[in-house]
């Protein structure tokens, strides 16, 4: 007599087959959210430097720069911490408290008296910003089906855009009547809503769970997220376990180094630290840049300006996921650094624009030029490595995204105290764009030679196999 057994899924694949459902959105929605809110919060300082400058006499070239680059460097330094710790204690505890952290931080900052205190409060909201991000995306990607994980990681980051347009839109509204500590205030409080509604609603991943061995809280987790599921048919283990984190990361570091992938490990780090550094940088300052009386807008115009880059951003950064799906990715962001190049020139080398003609112009840069600078370099860095080193070269390559942040942030200040105004800044950011070519181009070559590589050994092996084969018979 045989026993039938049918055969259990593992998590991964038990969870995949159940399909994207009501409580995945709803999970997304509020991790989606929440982001928006540390996108304004990232970007919503930079319209308070020009009020900060009239009050306290703060100098752009000093106290600003500081204050950027400092927010910078907090960033990164959070996200290397929030990494370690989600592994340790969890995704969902990590999130919550760090987006506690940046709303707290953020509103208290409304509470200086002096610059002094509003760049520390600013630090340590920046602190929470870069765990909040870090931690995000560890825990969305970890409770949505692997097949739609990508998906929902890139429209997630295109909220971080919406929430740049939020926080241009509210400075434009509050600002001029209502002053800068009010805007703070704001920005604090309004996250904090949903990081409540958060700790209540969202699970903690059970694939982390189940890494710390806890196959009881993991079966908890995954009745959370899908409860039809019947878990007698599932098989709690994960399907890829390393032996231990430290030889994990250890080996996975050599290797990037190794004569192999040394060449685009380096090449995608120059990526990271330029397209962000040069992203972010373009963020913070345009306010100051709109205001400066040789350009000689106001509060409310420069941020209806910023709103809008914001918003093109955003649209910019959807449709990127189109053509990627039709075309290479050389070919995509190679076509996108191009346009970028021409439109930076159009918009520095328009004699006196006005307002109505800064807002067209701006609008247009914000649908190119952010969607180069934004998410390319983590699908280069995703799409060139192995599956086995690819966490370790994408967090490389983000390294570099915040240290050229950092740079970048204090350069600019110092650019501008010199009085370069908004041609001279812009001009100087076809300089960035010409090294992201130089960089691509040279990705491109080593794909090339990988696939190459890979086209010549399948065919050597399919010839041995033949020799094989005709030597047997």
């Amino acid at each position: 007599m045989h026993t039938h057994q049918t055969k259990k899924l593992d998590l991964t694949s038990a969870m995949e087959a159940q399909g994207l459902t009501k409580r995945h959105w709803l999970f997304f929605s509020v991790i989606a959210l929440i982001m928006l809110f540390d996108g304004m919060d990232v970007t919503i300082v930079s319209h308070i430097f020009p009020s900060l400058i009239q009050d306290w006499g703060v100098e752009v070239g000093g106290g600003i720069a500081i204050v950027v680059s400092g927010g910078f460097v907090g960033m990164g330094v959070g996200a290397l911490i929030a990494g370690r710790l989600a592994d340790l204690i969890g995704r969902k505890t990590v999130f919550i408290w760090a987006a506690a952290l940046f709303s707290v931080a953020t509103a208290l900052g409304a509470t200086s008296g002096d610059f002094a205190a509003f760049t520390l409060w600013r630090w340590i909201a920046c602190l929470g910003m870069g765990s909040t991000m870090a931690s995000a995306n560890a825990l969305l990607s970890e409770l949505v089906p692997k097949r739609n994980r990508a998906a929902l990681l890139a429209v997630a980051y295109a909220f971080v855009g919406l929430g740049t347009a939020l926080g241009a839109s509210l400075a434009g509204l509050i600002l001029p009547t209502e002053g800068w500590r009010l805007l703070l205030a704001m920005a604090g409080i309004g996250p904090f809503i949903f990081v409540v509604l958060a700790a209540f609603v969202l699970p903690e991943s059970p694939g982390h769970y189940l890494a710390r061995g806890s196959v009881d809280r993991a079966k908890r987790s995954v009745k959370r997220i899908v409860p039809d599921l019947d878990l007698n048919e599932v098989e709690f283990v994960l399907p890829e376990q390393p032996t231990s984190t430290s030889e994990h990361q250890t080996g996975a570091l050599t290797k990037l180094m190794s004569k192999t992938y040394a060449p685009v490990t380096i090449l995608l780090f120059i990526f990271g630290f330029v397209s962000l550094g040069t992203q972010l940088t373009i963020v913070q300052y345009l306010p100051i840049l709109l205001q400066l009386p040789s350009t000689g807008l106001d509060t409310v115009q420069s941020s209806a300006i910023v709103s809008l880059y914001g918003l093109t951003s955003t649209a910019g950064g959807l449709l990127i996921g189109v053509f990627l799906a039709k075309w290479s990715r050389f070919v995509v962001f190679g076509t996108l650094l191009a346009l970028s190049s021409l439109t930076i020139l159009t918009v520095a080398l328009t004699p006196a624009p006005g307002y109505t003609l800064l807002l067209i112009m701006f609008g247009i840069f914000g649908a190119i030029v952010p969607s180069v600078l934004g998410p390319s370099r983590s699908i280069l860095a995703a799409t060139a490595l192995p599956t086995d080193i690819r966490a370790t070269g994408i967090g490389t390559t983000e390294m570099g995204g915040r240290i050229g942040s950092a740079l970048g942030g204090g350069i600019g200040g110092v650019l501008i105290g010199t009085g370069i105004g908004l041609s001279g800044f812009l001009l100087l950011l076809l300089f960035p764009i010409a090294l992201l070519g130089g960089a691509l181009g040279g990705l491109n070559i080593l794909s090339r030679k990988k696939e190459s590589d890979n086209i010549g050994a399948y065919s050597s092996n399919r010839h041995d196999k033949v020799l094989r084969s005709n030597a047997q018979q």
